[in-house]
């Protein structure tokens, strides 16, 4: 079997985007890229023109502007940054799916963290890189999603993404014990938005901002918004230590380059994996329906979603 084999769109799904075309060669997929730094998107914007099957056809650096973008070029997939200004990644899954838009969406974080996933996969994205991660993963990312599947960064396990109890266990991320919107709350807060345009960009009233703001500060113990930017940052220092010395945060499985402890773990305990509420049932199926692979090193998953 070809080593690349298992990259391929499973037969006869029909999501194969980057199949041949009729001059042999493959058909390039189109892609859009939002990050306010611009050194990052032009970063991004050269790995895909060196790999001659990625062709950007927009960029931005808010979330309104890729918005707009993605409305006019339709492109196959668009890259965009978790913390992405005047849209987060978040509402800007909400309002692709609102608007029927047929863009897949992938979401770059600056950090590893298992609740940013979770929510990302909740909300219909479609995989979450990391800023650390290397162009071959990037690369590699691209064609899981582009071919319809699910792509995670190497530096997370789907044991320790999908698993689910109901009550938490000690040691647990204090975020997963709140909502999918209470965690929106919290990300937009800690960014400096103002519960009112909050509610704006929520669509929610006011008053229940203010009810998500109350339930959120009560389960984390924390109860003024700048207690919760310090918790914020305490979270992002202690990752990217973690990170920088080779050691995963949360006591969870190993991941980084070799990817062999992780993904041996995930694919043996697949069927085991109760998965949290929330996740659309196309992830749930994929999860516990055996469509799951794991690349190593490299620690490439494979979820091919039905349609």
């Amino acid at each position: 079997m070809p080593q690349d084999a298992f990259l391929r769109p499973a037969p006869g799904s029909g999501n194969d985007v980057l199949a041949e075309g009729p001059n042999g060669r493959p058909r390039h997929a189109t892609v859009a890229l939002a990050d306010d730094f611009i050194l990052l998107r032009e970063g991004l914007a050269a790995i895909c023109e060196l790999s001659g099957v990625y062709h950007v056809v927009a960029q931005g650096a808010d979330g309104a502007s890729i918005l707009d973008s993605l409305r006019v070029t339709d492109p196959d997939l668009a890259v965009v940054d978790f913390k992405l200004p005047g849209l987060s990644a978040l509402e800007l899954l909400a309002e692709t799916q609102h608007s029927g838009l047929r863009t897949r969406i992938l979401v770059m974080a600056d950090q590893r963290d298992r609740k940013t996933a979770v929510e990302v996969l909740r909300a219909g994205g479609r995989g979450v890189l990391l800023d650390s991660d290397t162009s071959r993963e990037v690369l590699l990312a691209f064609e899981q999603v582009v071919n319809g599947g699910i792509y995670l960064s190497p530096a997370f396990s789907l044991s320790e993404v999908f698993a689910w109890s109901e009550e938490p266990l000690p040691g647990s991320d204090p975020l997963d014990r709140l909502s999918s919107r209470e965690y929106q709350v919290f990300a937009l807060l800690v960014e400096g938005v103002r519960p009112k345009e909050i509610a704006s960009r929520l669509h929610l009233s006011p008053k229940t901002v203010d009810t998500y703001r109350a339930s959120l500060m009560k389960k984390l113990d924390i109860h003024h918004v700048a207690g919760l930017v310090r918790f914020a940052m305490d979270r992002e220092f202690r990752s990217q230590s973690e990170r920088s010395q080779g050691q995963p945060d949360n006591g969870s499985p190993p991941g980084g380059a070799n990817g062999a402890s992780a993904g041996h773990s995930a694919c043996s305990e697949t069927t085991g994996i109760a998965c949290a509420p929330g996740f659309p049932q196309r992830a749930l199926s994929a999860a516990s329906g055996g469509h799951i692979s794991n690349r190593t090193p490299g620690n490439l998953y494979r979820m091919f979603l039905s349609r």
